[in-house]
């Protein structure tokens, strides 16, 4: 007997509906494709894009980079990995974090210029590491080098790292845009020296339309410098060239201090509020670039003080995508663990806090992401 079937497709984008590949178009975990009595369901692409499961968003790229990666994972490949270490916790791209996770990697922790010189290395290493380890990587403190691609000793360093972990493979050089990618190819290119008859090229990806620098090693295996993973989750996809100018930090962040109690709400410029909706009076450091305005305020007069200051240019950075109380998220947080906690915003900077069962209420601009961790500065 013949039978029937609706094809189920994405409610938002119209795609069918599939289970069996996660790269593919219209990939949907099979358990949630299965739940027959569902009316109404979403594309994991759509079901992140819009918003319906209230994760903090994840940058995405091109199936093309995807492709290249896959690339480096049937080669063998070293993956040298350029983060800003002011803020790159919410710079993983899950799609290339699996496909890498297995291979060879080195960890450049660049920008350790932004934090306070006490702190200690060893610890900042082991920070990264976790934070590595998070987003599915494995990486130890010894896979993590920090730097500020200021001075030719830290890239010597680092470009003796390389030849000695690549195993006569090929190096992929991948990182955020910003991160500091092309400091490090220029300083490599200072002290290279070309060991093949090949030559350098600036060219396309074999079979993309991705322009990376590719550099030889020697006559069979390359350093290939990728395009920058644009973060459009950072508070910096919401701002213009001055307010971007003003989150970025151009000398040693400073803890500002204050003392918080239930009900107190940090204002941070007019893109972001950190409420204390349940917990102990205590001290809250913040870590924001030197520009950016951070005041204290009661939670009962926030919402209309932020909005306020933000019209009057009180408010340093604002947005102009910022306007009413319906263009932020808001996300509460519950901490059960204990010690230093940090909450942060991506690309914009974070609170640091001694965790006792607080409850925070963080509001942000809509599709940026935020993270709470163990304590980057201690």
């Amino acid at each position: 007997m013949s039978k029937l079937n609706i094809v189920r497709r994405c409610h938002n984008c119209g795609v069918i509906l599939q289970g069996d590949d996660k790269f593919a178009p219209g990939y949907i975990d099979p358990s949630v494709l299965e739940m027959t009595s569902a009316r109404v369901l979403f594309c994991n692409k759509c079901f992140d894009e819009s918003r319906y499961n209230f994760v903090p968003r994840t940058p995405k790229v091109s199936e093309e980079f995807l492709s290249m990666m896959q690339d480096a994972e049937a080669s063998d490949a070293l993956i040298v990995y350029v983060i800003d270490l002011f803020s790159f916790e919410n710079s993983f791209v899950p799609e290339v974090t699996e496909i890498i996770e297995g291979l060879n990697l080195l960890i450049i922790a660049n920008k350790r210029d932004l934090l306070p010189k006490s702190f200690s290395d060893d610890l900042l290493r082991e920070y990264v590491a976790h934070r590595c380890r998070n987003a599915r990587l494995k990486c130890t403190r010894d896979d993590v080098i920090l730097t500020s691609l200021t001075s030719l000793g830290d890239s010597a360093q680092i470009i003796d790292e390389i030849e000695s972990r690549r195993k006569r493979h090929d190096v992929y050089i991948i990182g955020a845009t910003g991160s500091g990618k092309t400091q490090l190819i220029s300083s490599f290119l200072h002290s290279y020296r070309n060991q093949s008859n090949r030559v350098i090229t600036s060219a396309n990806y074999p079979g993309t339309n991705l322009r990376i620098m590719q550099i030889p090693l020697d006559t069979s295996t390359f350093i290939y410098e990728t395009p920058g993973i644009s973060l459009d989750n950072t508070i910096g996809s919401k701002l213009d060239m001055d307010g971007i100018r003003a989150v970025t930090p151009d000398c040693p962040v400073k803890a500002r201090v204050f003392v918080m109690e239930k009900g107190d709400c940090l204002l941070v410029g007019g893109v972001a509020r950190f409420e204390l909706r349940e917990g102990e009076r205590q001290e809250i450091k913040a870590y924001f670039a030197k520009d950016v305005t951070v005041v204290k305020v009661r939670s009962a007069k926030a919402e209309e003080t932020f909005f306020r200051k933000a019209q009057v240019g009180a408010s340093v950075p604002v947005s102009r995508e910022v306007t009413s109380p319906s263009d932020l998220d808001a996300y509460d947080l519950s901490v059960e663990e204990e010690g230093p906690r940090d909450i942060g915003v991506a690309g914009l900077g974070w609170i640091c806090f001694e965790g006792a069962k607080q409850t925070w209420r963080i509001f942000i601009p809509k599709n940026v992401s935020i993270y709470t961790t163990r304590a980057k500065i201690k």
